[in-house]
């Protein structure tokens, strides 16, 4: 699952609006989010809040199915599992770059642009005022997730780096994970 949260939001990082090709990067933005990943005859549903910053930043609260935490700070993402007193580590170094994924997208129908980047397919989806509100993407192992924004709020200023602090807490179990 981590595939889908270091997609998304380090996708939405840099690039929130497009609008006639111009990218337009505002400070921060939170929204609610539920994630839907579907492949090999399973489907996993996620769903809290998220806060990011232009910056790279971002943190997201997951309170369905059970209390998680995913957050980055540059090249590190954590991701923290409350209920079995877990963490994964990883390190996604320049894995998505979103400048890299709208150079290459393109106008597709509508309120739709398509990007190939890594051998990720996204579809993004706008909304009328042109901010991004679904992120679709298949990933290499065939998997397809879909990331739908709600309540979105965007920001001029970016939070302040305190809003991004993500411990593992003591005593908790943590592993190096690969991508």
């Amino acid at each position: 699952m981590i595939k889908v949260f270091q997609l998304f939001f380090l996708s939405t990082l840099t690039a929130m609006f497009l609008e006639a090709y111009e990218v337009k990067v505002p400070g921060s933005l939170s929204a609610h989010f539920t994630v839907s990943s579907i492949g090999n005859g399973q489907i996993y549903r996620y769903s809290g809040k998220v806060y990011v910053n232009r910056s790279r930043a971002f943190i997201a609260d997951i309170s369905r199915p059970s209390r998680q935490k995913a957050c980055n700070y540059n090249s590190d993402v954590k991701w923290i599992d409350y209920s079995s007193h877990a963490a994964v580590r990883y390190n996604v170094g320049s894995l998505l770059d979103m400048m890299q994924i709208l150079k290459v997208a393109h106008h597709y129908k509508g309120n739709r642009y398509k990007s190939s980047y890594h051998g990720y397919h996204f579809m993004l989806t706008l909304d009328r005022k042109g901010q991004l509100n679904r992120l679709t993407f298949t990933d290499k192992d065939g998997r397809r997730n879909t990331v739908q924004l709600s309540g979105v709020r965007y920001n001029k200023s970016p939070y302040p780096a305190s809003r991004f602090r993500c411990g593992i807490p003591k005593g908790f179990r943590t592993v190096q994970g690969k991508i």
